[in-house]
């Protein structure tokens, strides 16, 4: 069954009262159109579940508001068939047309324009039937090719984009990556595709309407991409042979050279300050940019002049949480700006936006995260993606005349409501005095004993755990295990002073906050302190293994994925990989320590280094190809557990890199560390 395209329509006017946040919904909650289960027959999610891919992938508005595009892929056995739902915001149920795409995988769509719909596809065969693939030496290799479908708001008149270039086309893998929407110029797009000839990334201006490309500009040999203002390119992010190091270059409007503006590592273009770019402005040459002042606890939205690169005037900011981005229209208009919180919070700048958005909101109830994906021109249609921690999400329509809702698509309807976990957030007093937050996943299946528990600590570690859909944390509270997310002093979203309080406090602080969470939740009587685990990714891998050494007789079982274990070997590779004098370098220094004077506290709070004090098994799982935290780490790691005479299994990912894993990578983590930590319990 597809959850998709309700043409019934479920008012809100109750939630407009002023006393909107105690109203109950006049109409069932809209999660009542998923699936329901019989409680009594409750049975969790399994890890295929959980992996199976979404069957509504997108949604997209037209400009002006009267269509939307529903992209929906069903499975049977090995095929994938995909469609487009059309759908007339004005219309009933005789509006909705589906059009059949085929045995063919999709990705996305976007209205390029209002008559032309862009479908981003993995093609296996050509429009003729005939096999796709690449060219290798004069060698044909019939391999699936992305490429973007453009066709009418009909379902009519289909052309593939570059259709012009047929070398092009006989040579990229890949010619899927649009870059701007050209508003100005509604009949063509700019896209990027490397160019096998130059051996350069390539910016193309690309005809939706006849398929046919034009080339515009070609980047440096270290080019990755370009970020762009009504179709100019403003930024250019280079790299380095690694991959990395970015280089972020400017370049005004009527400009001719690019100018570097600085250096980091790839991963950290959002944790330094000045470089997470946000959206254009209307005016030329001038971005939204987020920032954070020298002294200054939370980040501002200011603007960033590519003439002179510098910071300007504040647009938009928060006392209290640090703003995550901000949702602007096709015309670059600022429309709200999101803050983080425990959940989705977005702050509509508009008034009377702003009390729409608080009535949506709060029909959806506290469970729910609403957030905006897409809005017409008048903005008087948008579409809400809606998830929550027991919703994968689904997509809503909201019309703002109407002040009524309507169902797009459910990504996933068989994962019911009542079969995922519960998650909620804990305010978790430190030794120190000091009150962090922490979320707590309890499973569906109610037991009146205490509960093994599975300390799941984040990665980064300047991010955050929030209440929202955790695809780790269902699949282990599908065991029957209480799942425990502290956000530990060091995390991202609670401002600079919150996240420098882990500054060269890995080893001690940080694990402290972790340990008193879990001293909090045994002290409620809901965990069984003797059957408790610690399991992290990237720096959770770190936590996890270090919380082993800290608490040897608390962890039956430890994982690590894909993390540090000698830290002085990590700032080694740091200041090989970045150079000594770069951004990235001096900030792994002043986050974990400075490896000539803070050597002996470095060595104290690396895990690898203190092996032997560790009791429970470990489990090691790390990709080959992990240029974040190499491979390395894992195996100084297993070496020093072996030496130690620990149990230890050490799994390694072939080709395998830091982050985005597919779905067999993700079964084979997932499954793994069930089945260790189910032998720790035991």
């Amino acid at each position: 069954m597809i959850a998709a395209a309700s043409a019934t329509p479920i008012a809100i006017d109750h939630a407009f009262a002023a006393d909107a946040k105690g109203v109950e919904a006049k109409t069932e909650k809209p999660q009542t159109d998923r699936p329901k289960t019989d409680k009594a027959v409750v049975v969790p999610p399994s890890v295929d579940e959980l992996l199976r891919g979404a069957e509504v992938l997108d949604t997209a508005l037209s400009p002006n508001g009267s269509r939307v595009a529903i992209l929906v892929e069903q499975k049977k056995g090995d095929k994938t068939n995909a469609l487009i739902i059309f759908y007339e915001t004005d219309g009933n149920e005789e509006s909705i047309k589906p059009v059949q795409l085929g045995e063919t995988v999709v990705d996305q769509v976007e209205w390029a324009n209002e008559e032309r719909l862009l479908i981003w596809v993995r093609m296996t065969k050509d429009p003729k039937g005939h096999a796709q693939g690449l060219y290798f030496y004069g060698e044909f290799i019939p391999i699936p090719v992305r490429r973007i479908l453009a066709i009418g708001a009909d379902g009519k008149d289909p052309v593939v984009l570059f259709n012009n270039q047929k070398g092009v086309m006989k040579r990229q893998f890949n010619l899927a990556n649009v870059v701007d929407r050209m508003n100005t110029d509604p009949k063509r797009i700019l896209m990027q595709i490397w160019d096998t000839v130059t051996e350069c990334e390539t910016l193309y201006l690309v005809d939706v309407y006849t398929g046919e490309a034009t080339q515009l500009e070609r980047g440096a040999p270290s080019t990755d991409g370009w970020y762009t203002q009504n179709g100019v390119p403003v930024i250019r992010y280079d790299s380095n042979a690694r991959g990395t190091v970015v280089s972020v270059m400017v370049r005004a409007p009527g400009e001719k050279a690019w100018k570097l503006y600085k250096k980091v590592r790839r991963n950290e273009l959002k944790k330094l300050s000045d470089l997470e770019f946000v959206a254009p402005t209307p005016e030329p040459g001038v971005l939204l940019m987020l920032s954070t002042d020298e002294g200054a606890d939370m980040p501002a939205i200011r603007k960033f002049d590519t003439r002179s690169m510098t910071v300007g005037e504040v647009v938009a900011h928060d006392d209290k949480r640090p703003i995550q981005g901000m949702f602007v229209d096709e015309s670059y208009k600022a429309l709200s700006i999101s803050v983080s919180d425990d959940r989705s919070n977005h702050r509509f700048l508009d008034p009377k936006l702003a009390a729409h958005y608080k009535g949506v909101n709060a029909y959806f109830g506290d469970e729910c995260n609403v957030s905006p994906f897409d809005v017409s021109a008048d903005h008087k249609r948008f579409i809400f993606f809606v998830s929550g921690p027991r919703h994968p999400g689904a997509f809503w329509l909201y019309d703002v005349t109407r002040k009524d809702l309507r169902l797009l698509g459910d990504k996933r309807p068989w994962l019911a409501q009542e079969r995922l976990a519960p998650m909620k957030a804990l305010p978790i007093k430190t030794r120190d005095g000091q009150t962090i937050t922490a979320y707590l996943t309890t499973p569906v299946i109610a037991s009146d004993k205490p509960r093994p528990m599975v300390v799941l600590p984040h990665g980064g570690p300047e991010v955050r755990d929030t209440l929202s859909f955790d695809l780790f944390a269902q699949a282990l509270a599908a065991q029957g295990w209480l799942v425990l997310q502290p956000n530990f002093r060091g995390s991202g979203g609670y401002g600079k002073a919150f996240a420098n309080a882990g500054r060269k406090r890995w080893g001690d602080l940080m694990q402290e906050d972790v340990e008193d969470a879990v001293a909090q939740v045994v002290a409620s009587g809901v965990a069984d302190p003797a059957r408790i685990a610690i399991c992290g990714i990237s720096y959770g891998g770190y936590a996890a293994l270090m919380g082993a050494v800290r608490r040897p007789d608390l962890y039956k079982a430890v994982v690590s994925i894909a993390g540090d274990a000698d830290l002085v070997e990590s700032l080694a590779f740091s200041k090989a990989e970045d150079g000594s004098d770069s951004d990235a370098y001096a900030y792994w220094c002043k986050t974990i320590g400075d490896p000539r004077a803070d050597k002996a506290m470095l060595i104290a709070a690396s895990p690898s280094e203190r092996a032997a004090e560790i009791k429970a098994p470990v489990l090691l799982i790390h990709g080959t190809e992990d240029t974040i935290v190499t491979p390395k780490q894992s195996r100084i790691m297993a070496k020093a557990l072996k030496t130690a005479g620990k149990p230890c299994e050490h799994v390694e990912m072939k080709g395998v890199g830091h982050r985005d894993w597919s779905d067999d990578n993700w079964k084979l983590v997932l499954t793994k560390s069930i089945e260790h930590i189910r032998k720790g319990f035991a």
